[in-house]
Order: C-alpha cells, then sequence, then structure tokens
C-alpha cells in the first residue's frame, strides 16, 4: 500500500491510506500480524453472498458491510482490512467518525475482543469504566479525572482481552475525548479552538495525554451511571447476578451486530466470563454542572477505596 500513514489502535496498528488525525502516528510495526489495513474503493450495495443483513449490516462467509446513509460503505473482512467507500458530498470528517466507530467496532468484534460501551481511567489499582445511556456524563467524567489527575484509557469505546490465566486487560482506545460545547467550555475549553467532531453538532474532540503507549490495564470495575431522582443524594449500589449480566449486555457497544455476525453466544460467554474477575456497580448521582465536581468528588473517593 502506497503513501499509507500507521496509527496505534488498541492491540493492533492500522496501515491506512487515509490520514486519520484522530490517532497517534507511528513507525512501521515489526510484527505483520498486527496490521490492519484501510483503503478505498468501491463496494456494491449488497455484499456477495450475503447471508444476514439487519441494522445496515450485511454479513457473508467472510466479510460484513456496513452501510451509513449519507456517509460511506464500510467492507469489513477477516478482522484484518477495511475497504471504504464513501458516497457522494460525504464530509471526510464524517467518514473518518463511522470508520473509527462503528466501522472498526465490527473489526474488533471479528478480531474476538469484548467491547463495552464506556470510557476507562487509569488508577495504581487498575483500569476503572464507566457506562450509561447517551448523556450520562461518560466523557465529561473522565475530562475530572483527567484534570484530578488520572490517565484516560478510553474513550466511548472499552476494549477487554482476556490473558492466559482467564484475567480481563483493558487497551488504550483512541486517544481523545469527544465533549459536548458546554461541558468543553467548562472544563476551560474555547470552542473556536477545538477539532469540531461531527459535522452540524457542538461536538468537539479534546486530545488528552498519553503516557501509557499500548500497555493494557488490568481491568477491575465498571460504573453504571444514572440519574438520582429528584431531592435524592444518589448512592452506590452492587450489581450482582443476572442484574450485573444485564447490564454488561446493555452496555456492549454496538451489540445489535453480534446476533447477524453469529458472536451472540460467543459475546454473553464473555461478558460472564468478565463477571468473574470484576465488580459492577450503579451509580446514581444529580446531575448539572452546579454540582458536578461535588458528585465526581463522590465517585472518586468511592472507586479509591477498591485499593
Amino acid at each position: 500500500m502506497h503513501d499509507c500513514h500507521y496509527y496505534a489502535c488498541f492491540d493492533f496498528h492500522l496501515r491506512s491510506a487515509i490520514a486519520l488525525p484522530e490517532l497517534i502516528a507511528v513507525d512501521r510495526p515489526a510484527d505483520p500480524a498486527s496490521i490492519v489495513d484501510i483503503r478505498l474503493g468501491t463496494l456494491p450495495q449488497i455484499l456477495p453472498a450475503t447471508r444476514e443483513i439487519g441494522y445496515g449490516l450485511q454479513v457473508s462467509d467472510d466479510a460484513a458491510m456496513l452501510s451509513v446513509n449519507n456517509i460511506a460503505r464500510f467492507r469489513i473482512r477477516g478482522g484484518s482490512e477495511i475497504v471504504v467507500d464513501p458516497l457522494p458530498g460525504a464530509s471526510e470528517r464524517n467518514v473518518r467518525l463511522f470508520l473509527l466507530g462503528s466501522a472498526l467496532g465490527v473489526l474488533c468484534h471479528q478480531r474476538g475482543a469484548l467491547l463495552l460501551h464506556a470510557n476507562a481511567i487509569v488508577t495504581p489499582d487498575g483500569a476503572f469504566a464507566f457506562a450509561g445511556d447517551s448523556g450520562a456524563g461518560k466523557s465529561t467524567l473522565a475530562a475530572h479525572f483527567e484534570r484530578a489527575g488520572y490517565e484516560i484509557l478510553c474513550d466511548d469505546v472499552c476494549m477487554i482481552r482476556f490473558d492466559a490465566a482467564g484475567k480481563p486487560f483493558a487497551w488504550p482506545g483512541l486517544p481523545r475525548l469527544k465533549l459536548w460545547g458546554d461541558a468543553a467550555e467548562a472544563f476551560g475549553y474555547d470552542r473556536g479552538a477545538l477539532d469540531v467532531a461531527v459535522d452540524g453538532m457542538d461536538k468537539y474532540h479534546v486530545p488528552f495525554a498519553r503516557r501509557i503507549a499500548s500497555r493494557q490495564i488490568l481491568f477491575r470495575r465498571l460504573y453504571l451511571l444514572e440519574q438520582a431522582e429528584a431531592g435524592e443524594e444518589g448512592g452506590f449500589t452492587r450489581l450482582r447476578g443476572m442484574a450485573a449480566m444485564e447490564a454488561l449486555l446493555a452496555q456492549s457497544y454496538r451489540s445489535q451486530y453480534l446476533e447477524p455476525m453469529g458472536l451472540k453466544m460467543h459475546h454473553f460467554r464473555q461478558c460472564a466470563a468478565l463477571l468473574d474477575h470484576i465488580e459492577v456497580y450503579g451509580a446514581s448521582r444529580a446531575w448539572g454542572y452546579d454540582v458536578f465536581d461535588r458528585e465526581a468528588g463522590r465517585l472518586e473517593r468511592h472507586l479509591a477505596e477498591a485499593g
């Protein structure tokens, strides 16, 4: 592949014909097996030998194709290649958004990884992740913890692998946060000086320091963020058994793709294995910037007790 760029991502490297400024550029990796190729190409509307279609995803015996309206088609093959076919009028920014989001998620599923829709930070005791519905404050909390001296491991997508002993480890994700404009300003950023994350939306890329390079971190705990009822203080509730399993399944990244890809049972077994090693907590808190520091401080004290 001529004029390609190399980038570190999770536990592999991207060799891309498309410049990806959201990622960290690296030298050509020594291990060819770690390389995932990204190239431009022309793709059909229907993938040959399609056997399953759902959620914009077509699946054949050796590949999957994701179609995003007005943006692009992405053919993902064997966990080692993504072909990108941008549609007329699509911005490069939005093509990269879905390439590094949903399409990369399909590739990670093909590679057998466990993906959670979560942010994670690094502590002396391991990796702690925060999940929740859109607007629950995952990225805003990550920004708070970075300001408090913690390192951000990943934003939005947390990839987990198991070692030979069955212990779960989380890998570094994309080295940027996506913050809404008001959240970015609350942390002292100037919206005008930030890169827009999504065309037409008041959401921005906020880079963060990356010190751990490609080192995996022992995964310790997952917090499920919820809004406390009006007038209630909120708190932390340990989830066990089916409640913990339901939380993992609900916060799995692009879980709608698992059944068409034939990976639903594999994913369920991975979640069960994860629960043998981690704790899951429901974390209810008051919402609003006026109480944010107080609530984030309570969460910080709770995770510090895990040590």
